[in-house]
């Protein structure tokens, strides 16, 4: 977390936190995935995502991390941290639209990762609730590619 607070620069914050913000209940990867033609899988991966990962978050009650450690760059979600929603929902959002746009893999995964790393950044997460996020996002899109075609 200190090093993402040493990388931190107001035009990087400019563009990195109505990024992560796009990313909030899954929304910017529905709106991709409307685009891609493939809004039914997108929508069903994204949100049972979030589903998964609420209950998740429930069982572990992992506080977010200390605003006074790390100023957050955002608003923070009244849920606990682990693992991070955001992670998870864009690592099954890159596995739903590679199945629609397997061209676009590269894209894809790279806005996942950077939705991610967006989450530290910002200060909502630490990064293990991150990378816990990207695992459980991976299992669930892994399952998604088993869901019909719309």
């Amino acid at each position: 977390m200190q090093a993402a607070g040493r990388l931190r620069r107001p035009w990087l914050n400019s563009l990195i936190v109505p990024f992560t913000i796009s990313g909030n209940n899954g929304l910017l990867w529905i709106v991709i995935g409307v685009i891609v033609a493939d809004p039914l899988r997108t929508a069903v991966t994204v949100w049972g995502t979030l589903l998964v990962n609420t209950a998740i978050k429930l069982t572990v009650r992992r506080q977010r991390p200390l605003a006074q450690e790390f100023k957050s760059l955002v608003n923070l979600p009244v849920t606990t941290s682990f693992p991070s929603a955001h992670a998870s929902m864009s690592a099954a959002a890159a596995f739903a639209l590679t199945h629609a746009q397997p061209e676009l893999v590269g894209l894809w995964i790279g806005m996942a990762l950077l939705m991610g790393a967006s989450r530290v950044y910002v200060g909502a997460h630490h990064a293990s609730d991150v990378l816990a996020g990207f695992a459980l996002g991976g299992m669930i899109g892994v399952l998604s590619l088993a869901l019909p075609t719309s």
